[in-house]
């Protein structure tokens, strides 16, 4: 049977500590709108989807390093309020630390990817501004390798990880196609056996500038029709 264990995030406190808050803001108050969301979603699938394409570029922490967490998403969006599909997500900061293979010590190095099914409601639009709720759940796996006296590179540890990451996002658009967004939210990290050494379960933060191609590809579409 595999080992199941829930990495915790700071001065002894449990990761469920922090998590109350976001399971508050992103399952409290949807389920106390009750029927009404249940409804409203249910006729936004009745709209025809449109295939969304985008990047996802994270912040977040791993121990006390602060890092970016890459990704890149396929889905449909109906109405243009709720959203679902899947993508991958890789660690793309470098993360090192110090670990002793035959009595010597080395520096090795951290790796993770995996699969990332989301969800993504847009719960809030008004004119400009845009509030959403993107969910994504990770199954994938993550290692810590380094490289032996001949330069190959070889495995110190490997777990198999299971993620959950829910967010709240605010986007502003203030072009056609610009828009500065910025979020918050929280990653849980299980992982199935071996210890990679490094606190994985954390907070992560989005912000910066988007390019909304899917309005450029759908105003280009329709010069061409």
């Amino acid at each position: 049977m595999p080992h199941w264990n829930v990495r915790t995030f700071g001065g002894g406190h449990s990761a469920f500590s922090p998590m109350r808050v976001c399971l508050f803001l992103l399952l409290v108050l949807p389920i106390s709108a009750g029927a009404q969301l249940l409804d409203s979603i249910g006729l936004f699938l009745q709209e025809p989807p449109r295939v969304v394409a985008r990047l996802d570029v994270r912040g977040s922490f791993v121990s006390n390093s602060n890092v970016r967490f890459m990704g890149a998403k396929l889905g449909l969006q109906h109405a243009g309020r709720f959203q679902y599909g899947i993508g991958y997500t890789f660690l793309l900061t470098p993360v090192e630390q110090d670990v002793t293979v035959d009595g010597f010590g080395t520096t090795a190095r951290l790796r993770m990817g995996y699969l990332t099914p989301y969800v993504d409601y847009a719960f809030y639009q008004r004119g400009s501004w845009e509030v959403r709720i993107p969910v994504q759940l990770g199954i994938g796996s993550g290692s810590v390798v380094y490289d032996d006296a001949d330069g190959n590179t070889q495995r110190y540890a490997r777990t198999g990880l299971l993620l959950y990451e829910p967010a709240m996002t605010v986007q502003y658009r203030f072009f056609k196609y610009f828009a500065v967004a910025g979020g918050w939210g929280f990653r849980l990290v299980l992982h199935t056996s071996e210890d990679l050494g490094e606190r994985l379960t954390a907070p992560i933060y989005i912000i910066g500038l988007r390019v909304l191609f899917d309005d450029v590809w759908r105003d280009i579409k329709a010069g061409t029709e």
